[in-house]
């Protein structure tokens, strides 16, 4: 079974703040740390399910989703890193795998949890998918199932699991840190908590052939809700979506697939008017 791993930064053991989720921070070398321990554990505990192939996506868009080095990440797995990716954090995902694994997760925008945000924390406000508003988690697993895969892991927070309940029902649900606040967090320890994951990651991936996850309908409606007007308007012009709001578009998309892809276009809309951004 190939297995793909999607791996943030924000809902890793430890990470709290931005200063260690963007490169110009101070502490940016912990969060590339816990991203890569984490990313390590869960291949690991694939592999101990009898993955027969592993791709782990670098999914933090800080750094140009440049955030774990190569030669620090499990030799049996290969690693999407770069950007942009149509695709964005499962960029590459098909339907030749057997299971999604999301590691490092957090809670959508609006919603409590550590480093809370949808995609781009300087632009989205929410999005919605058929009439559902969704964070990361939600938007990965729905193009996932859309493949025909199932998400069998979610790690992070607390708050983050509880969200990840209603998004992903199948998957095994690790908690490597409690909310104190946005910036704020109760963490195991690392080495516990790649054990967690690692333990996580093995039952998912045992259960995985068993799961046939529920596909999303067609076409698929989207609206995207900015945190300024000009973002909108925007995107309304690029993309040929509709201005349902003065703050939010609205388009239709003939499969997930597609839609991620329209909806990326769509955040990067706003860029040209404010410039570059750090996510979260």
């Amino acid at each position: 079974m190939k297995v793909y791993v999607s791996v943030d930064m924000e809902g890793c053991a430890g990470i709290v703040h931005r200063e260690q989720t963007d490169p110009k921070g101070f502490d940016y070398e912990l969060g590339r740390s816990a991203m890569v321990l984490e990313a390590n554990a869960a291949v690991q505990g694939a592999f101990d399910a009898g993955a027969s192939e592993v791709v782990v996506s670098d999914s933090h868009g800080g750094n140009g989703m440049r955030n774990m080095r190569l030669a620090d990440l499990d030799p049996r797995a290969q690693l999407i890193t770069g950007s942009p990716r149509p695709l964005g954090q499962i960029d590459g995902l098909d339907d030749s795998f057997g299971a999604l694994l999301l590691v490092g997760y957090h809670t959508r925008h609006g919603r409590a949890g550590v480093l809370s945000h949808t995609t781009n924390g300087q632009a989205v406000a929410n999005l919605t998918v058929d009439g559902r508003i969704v964070g990361e988690i939600g938007l990965n697993a729905r193009v996932a199932a859309s493949l025909g895969v199932p998400t069998m892991l979610v790690t992070g927070d607390d708050l983050t699991t509880a969200e990840a309940a209603h998004d992903c029902p199948d998957a095994e649900l690790v908690i490597v840190k409690w909310a104190l606040g946005r910036y704020a967090a109760r963490c195991l320890h690392p080495t516990l908590a790649c054990e967690a994951i690692r333990r996580g990651a093995a039952a998912g991936v045992a259960r995985a052939s068993g799961v046939t996850p529920e596909a999303p309908g067609a076409p698929v409606e989207i609206r995207l809700q900015f945190k300024e007007t000009g973002s909108a308007e925007s995107a309304a012009r690029q993309l040929g979506a509709t201005l349902v709001d003065d703050d939010a578009v609205a388009f239709e998309a003939a499969s997930m697939v597609e839609a991620y892809a329209a909806y990326s276009l769509a955040v990067e809309s706003w860029q040209p008017a404010w410039g570059a951004w750090i996510k979260g």
